[in-house]
């Protein structure tokens, strides 16, 4: 018994003594610049595993032995270690670490990573950069600033429309939208636009489709990370005032010489600007009224065509309070567009909050956004036309620039009252008032946003994290369209002019994705010289939308616009959809000692739009780092190579780019369209037709596999940094709508019809600074990015297949050429090239089939950014070059042709002259040509509307261009002057401008050739320009923020 109570004695003796060399040691972790509390800090007991991170308030305990040592760790901030000695409470400030704080990613499921352990391309935005001009959303804010990222503003109204696609296409007629994740929730693209820029935090942007690995098929064309902006731990206040103004920059070159009339003579009724030359006498325009009025005017030209637009105003406020774990902000936006009428009201506001308990963190983010809009409609302006028996719309920019130029288009405005103002008495036989146009076809409406997120976070061990983050996202339209409508008179008869029915539609659109995203996420030291990283999740989302439209046309009570107020049967539709989207997915990384990184993932995904036995689909993707300055000893400390990285990564991504129910016989009532009824209900009779769409329940996912490959590197201690990429993409399996016999009772069938390679090269370079001087500095960045393409296959028995456009000037795919290329008409040519006329008229000839011109997506994209920094003054600009394809104005040039108003009509000042690059057929020698030196062609106003506006080639040019995106002066208030008082605790004041100018090849005589309105119709179309577009415009005004 004695030995027993010895022994005990002595083991509890030992236990004690064990015990007393393990305490606890407790402190708080700040922000050296600041003083606030940082969150999230990992802290290590170093040569262990043991560890625990700082809780929201930046506060932390741990047990360490004697003579420990502690490892403090966080992402943006010097690393620091601290001997703990005999203290049992150590506070500590960690400063920020510049090299670090550039080098921070927001990747996978919001995660944040330091870039060095990333095998593939990123790219990070920082609020500063993104508002640096004012930009009026996020998408123009990226203009520029990111390589292989092109962002292309295709109309310039109250609501921009813009399109971005990253590295080229994906799909010939599918997505090519990145992915928008937004504070970790997959989101669509559109909502991008609607986002406040003074709410963001920063933008990540992932350029491959590594990212698919997690995110699924909706990141195979890269991904847009968003993160918005969190509490502080200072209360402050920001409210900020943006005012800017807008014009049209680029109009397009009209001819000024001729007026009204054909074949030189005056006719004062007509568009034709064949009449003519202008010699400042006074002649009649028009025709005579039945009470004998006359209108005269000088004839001369005047500008009256470009100053039919208002200069357009945005003036923007925004208030946000910042506080601990709550963010909150408000936008008022009123927008007043360069088409007079066109306005839009936008306010949102946003609210992220959070809040921990224990070792779970619950954060909340809530967006909601409104946009109250009234638009001309330039669609319903094709009622006009129907009427008339045109049967086309070429919308208001062709009424405008299709006037002659002597025109006092201002005089018009009234035309309520004024009598030459009226549908009836407008000038013009043949067209319309555009001022009646704008007041007559509107669109009025409401779109509401709601993007809701709760994220909860469960830390289960040190190294061990749970989190679930259910995310509601509703987009809701409710829109008015009406015309007016016009009686004609007798005079308006006369003139074989038609009555325009008054019309009513309403519609509405509710579109709503619910998901759940539950992941675990593993962040384990396996020894000093290891860690590990993985992830292992599972991805559920629902999809609805339902587009109610009804429409009456032939209203009966003027100036009432309800469907009710009508003759005959209304129109309608209703159509749904729902999908489901299942997914799991993992990832698992191993860090040796920070320089060799290496990194799996993959993902399974289970769609609805797909049958039934090819509905699931599994993509996997490695990537991999090395960090050479830091394994290599003779490379570390190098002052002139500071950071050598190397990468490379491969993955597969899998896709089903269709609508829902494209594998199923679906049936439609024909002939309406929602808005005005045109066909059946015919009284009780129904009708309902099958699709000519016939469906293959074989039809397989699409399938894209990338490689990239890359090398990041900085020089002389940070001041030079370069990073290329390298990468090739494989797309195949496309799922293409193909024609087919007729005899097979359908027109098309949805098949994997194609396959193409998109490869290119992206170069970074940040000079930072690139010059130091007393009180300031210059930094410099650019960015290039060479894009190529090549379609490697199409179904048996297809040549090539039409993308979209126009028949006589439109998009195809063809093999061995990029996508796309500019199919269009052409004159007929000998076999040297040259242009056959008919050797007594002159004329040439348009050649039946289509011919194969230049790129419609740019080969290059460069982007260069220098800024200077002096004693609170930044100055700032961004220039942006695309180049190296092709653009086709056949329909804005043709109609100006016809008509006469472009430049090209009256060179030569409408004389014969001979058709250069030309030849005839030798009479003497049939089939053999003889250059043609001395037939001139015969009749100018028939050349010009006939065989010339006919022929798209004419109107094909090169769509490079230079464009000043960005100019902005900021002045920073010193705080000396703001010390007095207590209230205001910092301001800025700016200037600033955007697409200030645009530079273009002489042959470019139409308009910006970014802008591309026929991508309403045809999603994937490129360089087929019309008049339905607004003119492109610049901006510039002026910035106030004031911090409380």
């Amino acid at each position: 018994m004695r030995k027993l109570l010895l022994s005990l004695s002595m083991a509890l003796l030992w236990v004690t003594c064990a015990l007393a060399q393990e305490r606890t040691v407790t402190g708080t972790v700040t922000a050296k610049d600041d003083g606030g509390p940082l969150p999230g800090v990992s802290i290590r007991v170093k040569g262990t595993t043991a560890g625990t991170q700082t809780g929201a308030n930046g506060q932390y305990s741990i047990s360490v032995p004697n003579n420990a040592v502690l490892v403090f760790s966080f992402i943006g901030f010097a690393t620091q270690e601290v001997n703990v000695g005999t203290r049992s409470v150590i506070n500590l400030a960690l400063g920020t670490d510049a090299t670090q704080l550039s080098e921070v990613v927001v990747t996978a499921l919001g995660i944040e990573r330091q870039k060095k352990e990333i095998g593939y391309a990123t790219a990070t935005i920082s609020n500063e950069a993104l508002t640096t001009a004012n930009a009026v959303n996020v998408v123009n804010g990226l203009q520029g600033k990111v390589s292989g990222l092109n962002v292309t503003t295709i109309s310039s109204g109250v609501t921009e429309d813009v399109v971005i696609t990253m590295r080229g296409l994906r799909s010939l007629t599918g997505n090519n939208d990145p992915l928008l994740v937004l504070d970790g929730v997959p989101t669509q693209l559109s909502y991008l636009t609607a986002l406040n820029p003074n709410d963001i935090a920063n933008v990540s942007v992932l350029k491959g489709s590594s990212s698919a690995g997690i995110y699924g098929p909706d990141a195979r064309n890269g991904v847009i990370v968003v993160t918005t902006k969190k509490g502080t731990d200072k209360p402050v206040i920001t409210f900020s005032n943006s005012t800017q103004l807008s014009n049209i920059s680029f109009f397009p070159k009209m001819q000024t010489q001729f007026g009204s009339g054909g074949f030189n003579e005056y006719i004062p009724y007509e568009n034709w600007s064949w009449g003519p030359a202008y010699d400042g006498t006074e002649r009649e325009i028009g025709e005579t009224l039945p009470d004998g009025s006359v209108q005269k005017v000088k004839y001369s030209p005047t500008d009256q065509r470009r100053d039919f637009f208002n200069t357009g105003a945005t003036i923007q406020n925004d208030l946000s309070l910042s506080a601990n774990n709550f963010y909150l902000s408000f936008q008022d936006a009123n927008i007043k567009g360069v088409v007079p009428d066109d306005e839009n009201r936008r306010t949102g506001i946003r609210l992220n909050a959070g809040r921990e308990y224990g070792k779970l963190k619950a954060n909340l983010g809530l967006n909601y956004i409104q946009n109250n809009y009234s638009l001309f409609n330039d669609d319903g302006m094709s009622d006009f036309f129907t009427a008339q028996g045109s049967g086309g719309n070429d919308g208001l920019m062709s009424q405008i620039f299709n006037t002659p130029a002597h025109i006092p288009l201002s005089n018009y405005k009234n035309f309520n009252t004024d009598p030459f103002s009226t549908y009836n008495n407008y000038f013009n036989r043949y067209g319309l008032n555009p001022y009646f146009a704008i007041d007559n076809w509107r669109n009025e409406g409401k779109r509401q946003d709601i993007l809701a997120n709760v994220q909860l976070e469960l830390k289960a061990t040190d190294w061990l994290n749970f989190t679930y983050r259910p995310a509601f996202t509703a987009r809701t339209i409710a829109e008015r369209f009406f015309s007016r409508g016009e009686v004609i008179n007798q005079f308006g008869d006369d003139r074989d002019f038609n009555t325009v029915p008054g019309a009513a539609s309403e519609r509405s659109y509710n579109l709503t994705r619910l998901s759940s995203d539950l992941f675990a996420q593993i962040n384990k030291n396996i020894n000093d010289d290891f860690r590990t990283t993985a992830i292992l999740g599972t991805y559920v989302r629902q999809t609805q939308s339902r587009d109610s439209r009804v429409g009456a046309s032939n209203l009966v009570v003027p100036e009432v616009f309800n469907v009710a107020n009508r003759t005959g049967n209304l129109s309608g539709s209703a159509p749904e959809t729902k999908t489901r989207l299942f997914s799991v997915y993992g990832s698992t990384s191993v860090s040796y000692k920070g320089w060799a990184n290496l990194e799996f993932t993959g993902r399974n995904d289970w769609t609805s739009v797909l049958a039934i036995g090819n509905n699931s689909f599994f993509y996997p993707g490695v990537s991999a780092s090395f960090v050479a300055t830091d394994a290599i000893e003779s490379l570390k400390g190098n002052n002139i190579l500071s950071y050598l990285k190397l990468r490379a990564a491969w993955n597969k991504t899998g896709n089903a780019d269709i609508d829902p129910y494209q594998l199923a016989a679906v049936f439609t009532q024909p002939n309406t369209d929602g808005k005005f009824y045109t066909g059946f209900p015919y009284g009780p009779l129904a009708g309902f037709s099958a699709g000519n769409t016939t469906f293959d329940s074989d039809l397989k996912p699409e399938f894209i596999e990338s490689i990239e490959l890359g090398a990041e590197t900085s020089f002389l201690n940070g001041r030079v940094n370069l990073e290329a990429t390298y990468f090739h993409q494989d797309n195949t399996n496309q799922i293409i709508s193909v024609r087919v016999s007729d005899a097979t009772g359908y027109n098309f069938a949805n098949l994997n019809a194609a396959a193409f390679v998109n490869k290119g090269v992206e170069l970074d370079m940040r000079l930072t600074p690139l010059l130091k001087f007393r009180g300031g500095n210059f930094q410099f960045r650019a960015n290039a990015t060479y894009n190529d393409s090549e379609i490697t296959g199409i179904y048996p028995g297809l040549d090539e297949l039409s993308i979209g456009g126009y028949l006589k000037s439109g998009n195809a795919a063809i093999v061995g050429r990029p996508a796309f290329v500019i199919k269009a008409t052409d004159y007929l040519r000998d076999d040297q090239g040259r242009i056959i006329v008919d050797r007594f008229s002159g004329y040439p000839s348009e050649d039946p089939n289509t011919k194969e011109f230049g790129r419609t997506l740019p080969l290059w994209i460069v982007g260069l950014n220098p800024s200077v920094n002096w004693k609170g003054f930044n100055l700032s600009a961004l220039a942006e070059y695309k180049g190296g394809h092709d653009v086709s104005f056949f329909a804005m040039g043709g109609d100006m042709a016809w008509t006469g108003t472009s430049a090209a009509t009256a060179r030569n000042n409408r004389q014969r002259f001979v058709m250069p690059n030309s030849s005839y057929e030798d009479p003497a020698n049939p089939g053999k040509y003889i250059a043609n030196t001395d037939v001139t062609v015969s009749n100018i106003n028939d050349f010009y509307t006939g065989v010339f506006q006919n022929v798209a080639s004419n109107f094909i040019t090169s769509a490079a261009a230079w464009r000043l995106r960005e100019l902005a002066l900021s002045y920073d208030i010193p705080a000396k002057f703001l010390s007095k008082q207590n209230i205001v605790k910092g301001a800025t004041l700016a200037l600033t401008g955007r697409n200030l100018f645009v530079w273009v090849p002489k042959t470019n005589e139409f308009t910006d050739p970014d802008f591309n309105s026929t991508r309403e119709d045809y999603p994937n179309t490129f360089g087929i320009v019309n008049s339905q577009s607004n003119p492109p415009v610049r901006m510039y005004g002026a910035n106030l923020v004031v911090r409380f």
